[in-house]
């Protein structure tokens, strides 16, 4: 295939990523990483469907495979922008923004709901360009000469530890106000608890059946759907059921962020950074790596200022983190989420370690090239979208929505993971109950990851399964 040919298909498979993220950023509950395991388990129809659609230009096998990661990059990209949007207008956000709701909220029911989604698309939409320029830094600190990421293996148990104990140490209002404290450790070892069950194959996963027929996608990857739909969509649909709150006219015009530039440019260097440590270390998830920034905001700043700055930080940390997961892929041979294992697999035999400053892998340019179009697409989309939910809010009916959805993702969970997916979506759902019912951090149930990679780093986990 021509360079000239590959160029523009490239450009039309990013587009039908940015469409898929649109999706799968608006419909709460429906991630990247399920688009990724739907394209491995079908991916002999999908080459198949592609091979003759694109038997003009003559792709090769290695060729169309690219294009068809650059759809999954395109899809990873937009997801970080909108999933904004339904996390303030509809209250249902992803794991990764669940930390927004309540200051997205408040100023939604302030009529600035706008200024919220624009202040989180500043957040994204800078990171992305801080992130590329930090991608030479991270390339010479975590691979040669520096090697970081090789020396602090052996203290990941660690630094996972560390951060569960700010996590839970935030709680309450004061150092010495325990019984909050107490309650997120509990809600931390019951979610992971939950994540060690569904991670860890068991007998009963031979039982189950699934409606669509997902070869090459383990059972465990196919469990996770239910679980973090459960903890993070359905259980905070169901609360929003629960509340009924009047949303105000919202102002959609000549709308600018009420923070100042230099409070602008610490939530997104702060949020960047988190973002690329999530990028590298499994287990610490991008809500709680934007918990612990959250420490580092003046106290000086009212509690107006320091929900913008937050929300730009926690949306600079989702697309940062989108986008060291890629950069890790190259230098550490290691997927850090289903839409990089999604890409390492489909490149496996062409994904080269990065290991020349000079010598930068073809491979990874053309999916930067990938990052920088959905970014700058995504970016526009959120601004246009988010004015258009605002326009229309009163004519919407978010309950019958929030059914909908709920409907939806049930439907989803039978579908792709089966009876068993739905019992685990059942059970995920009553244990994302307990936070805002109890008035603790929503942050608390990414146990669910955290507490099984620990085991596993401690060697554990072995253990553990004897005992189940």
């Amino acid at each position: 295939m021509s360079p000239v040919s590959l160029l523009l298909l490239a450009f039309l498979f990013t587009f039908i990523g940015i469409c898929l993220g649109i999706i799968t950023g608006l419909i709460p509950g429906i991630h990247v990483n399920t688009i990724s395991f739907m394209i491995i388990s079908s991916l002999s129809t999908i080459m198949l469907f592609g091979s003759r659609l694109l038997s003009g230009f003559g792709p090769t096998t290695s060729e169309l495979l690219l294009l068809i990661s650059m759809l999954v990059i395109g899809c990873m990209i937009t997801h970080t922008f909108l999933n904004f949007i339904p996390a303030t207008y509809f209250g249902a956000p992803e794991g990764e923004t669940a930390l927004s709701v309540l200051p997205a909220h408040r100023m939604l029911l302030e009529g600035r709901g706008y200024e919220a989604i624009k202040a989180s698309s500043l957040g994204s939409f800078a990171a992305l360009f801080l992130a590329l320029i930090l991608i030479l830094p991270a390339r010479l600190i975590m691979g040669n000469p520096v090697d970081l990421y090789n020396r602090i293996v052996p203290l990941i148990p660690l630094i996972l530890i560390s951060v569960v104990l700010v996590l839970i140490l935030q709680e309450g209002r004061s150092f010495l106000d325990h019984r909050p404290k107490l309650a997120a450790g509990g809600l931390f070892f019951l979610s992971g608890l939950l994540g060690f069950i569904v991670l860890t194959p068991t007998a009963i996963h031979s039982y189950n059946w699934t409606p669509i027929e997902q070869e090459g996608v383990p059972t465990s990857s196919m469990m996770l759907f239910p679980m973090f739909t459960g903890l993070f969509g359905i259980s905070n649909l169901l609360v929003s059921l629960m509340d009924k709150p009047k949303i105000p006219e919202q102002v959609i015009e000549d709308v600018n962020i009420r923070l100042d530039n230099k409070s602008q440019m610490r939530g997104v260097i702060n949020g960047t950074l988190s973002g690329g440590l999530v990028g590298w270390l499994p287990g610490i998830t991008a809500a709680a790596a934007t918990t612990v920034t959250s420490l580092f905001t003046p106290d000086k700043q009212s509690q107006d200022e320091k929900s913008r700055e937050f929300i730009i930080a926690v949306s600079a940390v989702d697309t940062a983190c989108a986008i060291f997961t890629l950069v890790a892929l190259f230098i550490i041979l290691r997927a850090r989420s289903g839409a990089m294992q999604a890409v390492l697999e489909l490149n496996e035999a062409n994904i080269n370690e990065w290991s020349s400053i000079f010598e930068v892998p073809g491979l990874f340019l053309l999916l930067l090239f990938s990052v920088i179009i959905s970014g700058t697409v995504a970016h526009l989309l959120t601004l246009s979208l988010g004015k258009t939910f605002a326009g229309i809010h009163k004519k919407i009916e978010y309950d019958k929505i929030s059914k909908g959805i709920i409907i939806l993702l049930v439907i989803l969970m039978l579908m792709l993971s089966g009876p068993l997916g739905l019992f685990i979506g059942i059970i995920s759902t009553s244990i994302g109950l307990i936070p805002p019912l109890s008035g603790l951090r929503r942050v608390h149930l990414m146990g669910c990851i955290i507490f099984p990679i620990l085991l596993f780093f401690l060697g554990l986990d072995i253990y553990l399964i004897r005992l189940i």
